[in-house]
């Protein structure tokens, strides 16, 4: 049979290692709720282990004295780290503040503070008065973190109970081993005080304490509209709520710890692309025993730490159907209307051609310099201005009526620049693969300041475009070597009715712009040439060689 005081031994050094081991990994975590609270009742064990192994070696009356004395400290470090720790693992961090911890602690800092210095002696501050106090301190210490524990496992949803269950076994058992006859004898906690600690760790590794934390409550996912999934890093499924389950058809626990691949139809499509650091959406319609359609939207999104380290995900499935029913007549109604605008637009574009057709043939037979003429001539140029009002009125049309999308601004400069080419005016772009998150009616941003530019720039032959970074931004610039804008007009250059032909084109860059949150400016000085200056706003824009937005 095995040498006692060996056996002690074994089971002490057994206890001191897994306890060590766990109170790092804590230590380690110590940004999560909880984690130094457990990292201090961790370093209690290892005390009073350590006092106890020691005290079951004979080293004379003066060292036991000194490691009973040793073995209550960790004793009575145990009590409030574990209630500090029920506190902030059932979610209620806010109440541990240091007024609280001190009241906590009032107790055990006494009765230590009375041992160590020789007031109470350590073998009696179990027994007479002192014991007493103590006794009920650690009594209530139990019933308080007891029913913390006991009333989040009720709360808790199926996943998150194996994991609090083993945190209330380890809660249980080191309380069972003080008021037990074996913490008088002391020859079973070396062993009582491993069981605690495995369990401990069995909650903390195993069931992945502080990393599934149950952060959302039963009662706030169930009061929800839409269907909330709660994923691991694995993708697994640890969590649902009532409308998720209506969503997809089946009870939490058919598809708890399953895949979300088994239990969401295309869900590789979903995730495709998504590396864990950004939302994701994806549009997922479904065909109906009716006939008709149901469209969901399933948004994935990171669950991060305070390191901001992916420890899990939620996915999000809404029901779109009206919003998409109301997008459909939306655009059902839009198509209507562009097509009767159309039809509109080109029988006003044929009669005005045979206006401008005879008025033409009139100033051929009316003499130069009379009324006539210049009536006639009038009547041209007016049409010509219908003319644009109405090409306008087709951009203004389509504006937002396209999703933006990523454009390389060089190459949509280039392509809008054929006034610019047949006016024989110079054109240099310095802006590498910029590419610009913008309506696709970009292109007329550049086409309508180049037009002004040959209209108003008064002998314009150069322009140049170019891109300065400013702040989280960015500005695009165009400028010219014309005479510049009037200064009277610079304050309203962009509202509706100012220029002097339409006064639409710069209204509508301003209006294209804005769709996707661009602003625009005019900086330059007159006589010196105009320049506008296009505000591209943080993640609006990137360089398409480094395949990363800015």
């Amino acid at each position: 049979m095995m040498n006692p005081y060996i056996q002690g031994i074994l089971f002490m050094a057994a206890s001191l290692t897994i306890s060590a081991f766990i109170g790092l990994a804590c230590w380690r975590r110590r940004e999560r709720p909880g984690a130094v609270a457990l990292f201090v009742f961790i370093c209690g064990i290892l005390i009073w282990s350590f006092g106890l192994g020691m005290n079951i070696l004979p080293l004379g009356q003066d060292w036991e004295t000194f490691w009973t004395a040793v073995a209550f400290l960790g004793t009575a470090i145990i009590p409030p780290a574990w209630l500090i720790f029920a506190l902030q693992y059932s979610g209620k961090e806010h109440v541990v503040t240091p007024t609280t911890v001190a009241f906590i602690a009032a107790v055990p800092v006494t009765s230590v503070a009375l041992a160590f210095t020789g007031v109470i002696p350590p073998g009696d501050i179990v027994s007479g008065q002192a014991y007493g106090i103590f006794l009920g301190y650690v009594y209530l210490t139990i019933m308080a973190s007891i029913l913390l524990i006991v009333s989040m496992l009720f709360d808790a949803p199926a996943v998150y109970r194996q994991q609090i269950g083993l945190v209330l076994m380890g809660a249980l058992i080191p309380w069972v081993a003080t008021l037990s006859p074996a913490a008088e004898a002391g020859t079973g906690l070396p062993f009582i005080i491993m069981l605690a600690v495995l369990s401990v760790f069995a909650g903390a590794f195993r069931f992945h304490l502080f990393g599934d934390m149950p952060v959302l409550k039963e009662r706030l996912l169930n009061g929800l509209t839409d269907g909330i999934l709660v994923l691991d890093p694995a993708y697994r499924i640890v969590e649902i709520n009532r409308r998720g389950e209506e969503i997809i058809g089946k009870t939490a626990p058919a598809i708890l710890n399953k895949p979300a691949a088994e239990v969401i139809n295309r869900f590789p499509e979903l995730i495709a692309g998504y590396n864990g650091d950004e939302e994701r959406a994806y549009i997922r319609s479904i065909k109906q025993s009716g006939g008709g359609l149901q469209h969901y939207e399933l948004r994935i999104a990171p669950v991060t730490d305070r390191r901001s380290r992916t420890i899990g995900h939620t996915l999000i499935v809404r029901d779109i159907s009206q919003l998409k029913q109301t997008e459909d007549a939306l655009v059902s109604a839009h198509t209507k209307l562009s097509i009767l605008s159309e039809i509109t637009q080109h029988d006003i574009k044929n009669h005005l051609g045979v206006i401008r057709g005879y008025a033409g043939l009139l100033v051929d037979i009316t003499p130069e310099g009379s009324d006539e003429r210049l009536y006639t001539e009038r009547i041209i140029s007016a049409s010509e201005m219908i003319d644009e009002q109405i090409a306008i009125a087709r951009d203004y049309q389509n504006l937002g009526v396209k999703a933006p999308v990523w454009q390389g601004v060089e190459a949509v400069a280039r392509q809008s620049a054929r006034i610019v080419r047949f006016n024989n005016i110079s054109l240099s772009i310095d802006l590498g693969r910029l590419e610009v998150y913008a309506d696709p009616l970009f292109g007329k941003v550049f086409y309508n300041l180049f037009e002004n530019a040959v209209r108003h720039g008064g002998g314009v032959t150069a322009i140049r475009i170019g891109f300065t970074p400013a702040g989280e931004g960015g500005i695009l610039w165009i400028e010219d070597d014309g005479k510049g804008v009037d200064p009277d007009l610079k304050g309203k250059l962009f509202a509706r009715n100012v220029g002097k032909n339409t006064g639409l084109g710069l209204f509508l860059i301003r209006e294209i712009l804005m769709i996707t949150g661009i602003a625009i400016r005019e900086t330059g000085k007159a006589g010196k040439g105009a320049r506008f200056e296009i505000v591209v706003p943080a993640g609006s824009y990137r360089y398409a060689d480094a395949g990363a937005e800015q």
